[in-house]
C-alpha cells in the first residue's frame, strides 16, 4: 500500500514539474554568433536580450540625464552603443579604428550596429552640439 501511494505521489510530481516546464516563456531566439554578429542590429538579432551596459558616460552640459552606454552581450560577444539621444550620431568604435554606427532608435533609445569584440576595446561614442562624448575602455 505504501508503495502505491509513492508511486501515485511521483506520478503527480513528475506531472507537475511538466505542466510548469510547458508554461515556461522560451529566450528569444539569438540569430547571429560572434564575428557574424558585425555590423547587425543588436535588437533585431536578440543579442540584446542578455546584454549587460559595462560603461557609461554623461553629455556634458546635460547635468547626467542624457548618457551613452557601451553594451556587452555574453551571447554573441559583441559590443555596442546605446544612447538616451535620438540621434544617428552614435557609434561603437574599437581600438585600432573598427567603427560601427547608428543603427535604429525605439523612440526613447538610439543605438549603433555591433562589433564582434571579445578582446579589444571598444567604446561607445556619441556626437552633438556639445562636442564629442566616449566612455572609457
Amino acid at each position: 500500500m505504501k508503495v502505491s501511494f509513492l508511486k501515485k505521489a511521483a506520478a503527480v510530481a513528475a506531472l507537475t514539474l511538466s505542466a510548469a516546464l510547458v508554461n515556461v516563456p522560451s529566450a528569444s531566439a539569438v540569430t547571429c554568433y560572434g564575428d557574424y554578429c558585425s555590423a547587425q542590429d543588436p535588437q533585431a538579432s536578440g543579442c540584446s536580450a542578455d546584454a549587460k551596459t559595462i560603461a557609461t558616460a554623461y553629455i556634458y552640459g546635460s547635468g547626467g540625464t542624457s548618457w551613452v552606454n557601451l553594451r556587452w552581450s555574453p551571447t554573441c560577444k559583441t559590443n555596442w552603443a546605446q544612447s538616451n539621444v535620438i540621434t544617428s550620431n552614435i557609434k561603437a568604435v574599437q581600438t585600432g579604428g573598427y567603427t560601427q554606427g547608428y543603427s535604429n532608435n525605439n523612440g526613447a533609445n538610439s543605438w549603433s550596429k555591433m562589433i564582434y569584440s571579445p578582446t579589444l576595446c571598444v567604446k561607445a561614442s556619441i556626437s552633438g552640439a556639445w562636442g564629442v562624448t566616449q566612455t572609457a575602455c
